[in-house]
């Protein structure tokens, strides 16, 4: 949790600041871009390992079939929640940023807020994804009681969208109004 915590806030931090740069129309000093190079290859690290921890929680669900989790690793990887797993947390997720990052050596700042763009994409949908395996197989699964269904059916509600995109559009607000007011990051000594 806490590797994959570093690795949101190094895509966040590099995605940010390049859009913090844009919106007030500055140019980046080098040790800026110095440190955005060596935030964008602690990233690629910990894309790496990150990856790691995937295929090994996913080789840990499938060996042995442990009731419940096998279930729920399967509906990931072939199952009804296959396109949130392959396309969203893995490839917009990991594989895109760390390509991206490995792609322009660490040194193209606009290619690196996309690929961190993607990343962050691909972090909300790991989170989605790990609520949604909590709630899909049934408590009492293991027990095979008759007429109980395989897995629940899950799909956010009304509310639940509404909740999600009104967080995102405050947190942006709040960003563009904290650019305005304070002028960013006008100084860099520390």
């Amino acid at each position: 949790f806490i590797t994959s915590a570093m690795m949101s806030g190094c895509a966040a931090v590099i995605f940010f600041h390049w859009v913090a740069y844009k919106i007030n129309g500055w140019k980046m000093s080098d040790e800026l871009r110095d440190s955005l190079t060596s935030v964008a290859k602690l990233g690629a690290l910990l894309y790496v390992v990150i990856m790691f921890f995937t295929t090994w929680k996913i080789i840990s669900g499938i060996s042995g079939q442990p009731a419940g989790k096998y279930e729920a690793i399967m509906s990931f990887l072939t199952g009804p929640y296959a396109v949130n797993f392959w396309v969203a947390e893995i490839a917009m997720g990991l594989v895109i940023p760390f390509l991206i990052i490995m792609a322009v050596k660490a040194k193209n700042i606009p290619a690196m807020a996309l690929g961190s763009a993607s990343s962050i994409i691909g972090i909300f949908f790991m989170r989605y994804d790990l609520i949604v395996i909590g709630q899909i197989v049934p408590g009492y699964h293991e027990y095979n009681i008759v007429d109980m269904p395989h897995l629940l059916p899950y799909s956010p509600t009304l509310h639940e969208y509404m909740v999600t995109i009104a967080g995102f559009t405050f947190c942006a607000a709040l960003f563009m109004v904290g650019e305005r007011m304070f002028r960013g990051h006008l100084s860099e000594d520390h």
